[in-house]
C-alpha cells in the first residue's frame, strides 16, 4: 500500500494551529486528525515538530535551552552595569542582562540534521508553519478535502519503501502516539 507524506503550509509559525482549529470542528472523527503533526519553521532554519508522525509522538524542538552559563554571565553582566543606576537599574540589567545571555545559550545547540529536517526547511519557508501527514492516499486526500478554501500551499510525495523506512526508523525513539479517543 502507498504512503504519501503530506505538508500544507501555512503563513506564520502560528497559521498551521489555526487552520487546523477551523478545521477541526468539520472533520469530526476522520482518521486523519489523529495523525498529524505541526512544523514551525522559526528564525535561523531552526524547526519545531509536535504531533503525531509515522505512529510516534514526535516532540522535536532544535531551539536550545535558555538557562545556562551564557545566561549567567549575561544577568551578572547587566546587573553590574545597572548598579550604576541604582536599584531600578539593577534589577533592568538583571532582567535584559539574563534575557540576551539566554538568547546567546539557545543558540549554541546544533540544527537538527538529516533529510526529513532538509526537506521541512525547504517546503515550510522560515516563519511560516505546517500541517504534516504521513498517511495512506485517502487520509491524505481527506485532509486536503477539509483544509480546501483556507490557503495552504501543499507539497506531497509518495514515499518509496527505502523512504518509508528512514522515516519509521527515525521516529521508532519516540514515544507511540496514543490511540484515538484518548486525547
Amino acid at each position: 500500500m502507498p504512503i504519501d507524506l503530506a505538508v500544507l503550509t501555512f503563513d506564520h509559525v502560528e497559521g498551521a494551529e489555526r487552520a487546523f482549529g477551523n478545521v477541526r470542528a468539520r472533520a469530526h472523527d476522520a482518521p486523519w486528525v489523529d495523525e498529524v503533526a505541526f512544523v514551525e519553521h522559526r528564525r535561523r532554519g531552526r524547526i519545531v515538530i509536535r504531533g503525531t508522525f509515522a505512529g510516534r509522538y514526535l516532540d522535536v524542538d532544535d531551539i536550545g535551552d535558555a538557562l545556562g552559563r551564557d545566561t549567567v554571565i549575561g544577568s551578572l553582566t547587566g546587573a553590574l552595569v545597572g548598579a550604576a543606576f541604582g536599584w531600578f537599574g539593577f534589577a533592568a540589567g538583571l532582567v535584559a542582562g539574563g534575557a540576551i545571555g539566554g538568547l546567546i545559550q539557545a543558540e549554541h545547540i546544533p540544527q537538527l540534521e538529516g533529510e526529513l529536517f532538509d526537506e521541512l526547511r525547504a517546503d515550510v519557508p522560515e516563519g511560516s508553519s505546517a500541517v504534516m501527514l504521513l498517511a495512506g492516499p485517502e487520509h491524505v486526500d481527506a485532509m486536503i478535502a477539509a483544509f480546501d478554501g483556507l490557503g495552504g500551499r501543499l507539497v506531497r510525495r509518495t514515499l518509496s519503501e527505502e523512504a518509508l523506512a528512514a522515516l519509521t526508523a527515525a521516529a521508532a525513539g519516540s514515544p507511540p502516539a496514543s490511540t484515538p479517543g484518548t486525547r
